[in-house]
């Protein structure tokens, strides 16, 4: 179980996130939402370690945890809405980059690179690109999905992880996200696709006002019933 324990962290001054506590379970998939600017994105980047929180812990089985740990990072397996590839760097040369930075030997890295290669159907874009870059949003948003399971990670936090696939492989990436939850993983992800949540996710985690609620995915109040927030924009566009 991760737990998520009084989260503080403020920005100028002020907090995007205000005593923040929640609970992401093994075997399960939680969808993470919220109104634009809550601090769905925020919250993500504490728990994989990207930015520290001002106050509040985290815990691993019951054990407090230091995301800049190097143990923490090879727990964790993360997708950044920006995804996070390196210009002119080949598919290929991101799965040999982030095995080597995982500590993986080689011919592990290229044994799970090739699994992966095909279940994420990235076969295409490796023939016919010469760096991610080149490739379309959606080959770059499956290959930054695919490298955030080659350390076989026991966490999986996936922050709009959805954006910019299709039907089919929108539906790909969710039938994943089910195996890894029935292996016991513990993956979370943020959407604004209301759809989509319901679809895959067991239960939800609302953040709102730097707060948070949870609970099964069936009391989650349809997300298009909402107030409109600030300005009138959707407030579940983040």
């Amino acid at each position: 179980m991760l737990e998520i324990r009084g989260i503080v962290k403020r920005f100028g001054g002020r907090p995007a996130l205000d005593g923040l506590s929640a609970t992401i379970a093994p075997g399960e998939v939680t969808a993470i939402v919220g109104p634009n600017g809550s601090g769905k994105s925020t919250l993500l980047r504490i728990l994989w370690g990207e930015a520290r929180q001002d106050e509040g812990s985290l815990a691993w089985e019951g054990e407090t945890v230091d995301t800049a740990s190097e143990r923490w990072k090879r727990l964790v397996g993360a997708v950044p809405d920006d995804d996070a590839l390196i210009e002119g760097l080949s598919i290929r040369g991101h799965f040999r980059l982030c095995g080597n930075l995982a500590g993986l030997p080689s011919r592990v890295v290229e044994e799970r690179a090739d699994r992966l290669v095909e279940l994420f159907g990235l076969a295409d874009a490796v023939a016919t690109t010469r760096s991610a870059d080149e490739a379309s949003r959606g080959n770059r948003k499956r290959l930054a999905c695919a490298l955030a399971l080659l350390g076989e990670p026991r966490i999986l936090l996936m922050d709009e992880p959805y954006s910019g696939l299709d039907a089919e492989r929108a539906a790909s990436l969710s039938d994943i996200l089910r195996l890894l939850a029935a292996k016991g993983r513990a993956v979370a992800f943020s959407c604004h696709d209301d759809g989509i949540t319901r679809s895959v996710a067991d239960s939800y985690l609302l953040v709102r006002s730097g707060t948070a609620e949870q609970g099964p995915i069936d009391r989650l109040t349809r997300l298009e019933a909402m107030e409109p927030g600030p300005g009138g924009a959707l407030p579940w566009l983040d």
